[in-house]
């Protein structure tokens, strides 16, 4: 199975940003766990249109940092077209590669997409390396034993196990703390 064959298909983006999605993840409820202070710098890894972002950037407000990568340069156009506020910044990456600095975020957010990416052992050891002291990263991706059949094809999708096996290899604590009938989210702290 080829690399592309994992990616989301940026033709189906309508579909990121509907309102039955928005309702289901409440994006600044969900958020709202990791407890995200003004000032602080959050990587959005595989942005898409924005869907995580632009509440990240509400919670990190002016004086903080989005970093909202994706591969995709259509889906960052389009995040671009919702007029991002200032201190979203765009760029294009290839995942596993990560084009940030080291030690300069405080979450790494990591939503649907650590299943597309190739291999997962690098994209481990590159969040651990973008990681501040006392950060965490934050997975949250699709179950292989989902109830419903929104998300990727069940055979590309990752156990949290196998999610939490690469971060810890990569030096990180990793647990899952949370989970419902369709996804789960892995968190890992240094």
């Amino acid at each position: 199975m080829s690399h592309d064959e994992r990616r989301f298909d940026p033709k189906h983006q309508h579909h990121l940003l509907n309102s039955v999605r928005q309702a289901h993840w409440n994006p600044p409820r969900f958020l709202a766990r990791f407890g995200l202070r003004p000032g602080q710098t959050v990587l959005d890894l595989g942005c898409g249109p924005g869907f995580w972002t632009l509440p990240l950037a509400e919670l990190v407000g002016e004086s903080g940092q989005v970093w909202a990568l994706d591969a995709s340069q259509g889906l960052l156009d389009a995040l671009a077209a919702r007029n991002p506020p200032p201190q979203v910044r765009l760029a294009h990456a290839e995942l596993p590669a990560i084009d940030v600095p080291d030690a300069s975020v405080d979450l790494a957010w990591v939503a649907f997409v650590f299943h597309e990416v190739e291999p997962p052992e690098r994209l481990a050891s590159e969040l651990r390396r973008v990681m501040r002291l006392g950060a965490r990263v934050a997975v949250l991706d699709w179950r292989p034993d989902a109830e419903s059949d929104q998300g990727p094809p069940r055979a590309h999708r990752l156990t949290p196990e196998q999610v939490m096996a690469w971060l810890r290899a990569a030096g990180l604590e990793a647990h899952e703390t949370w989970h419902d009938a369709d996804a789960y989210l892995v968190e890992a702290s240094a």
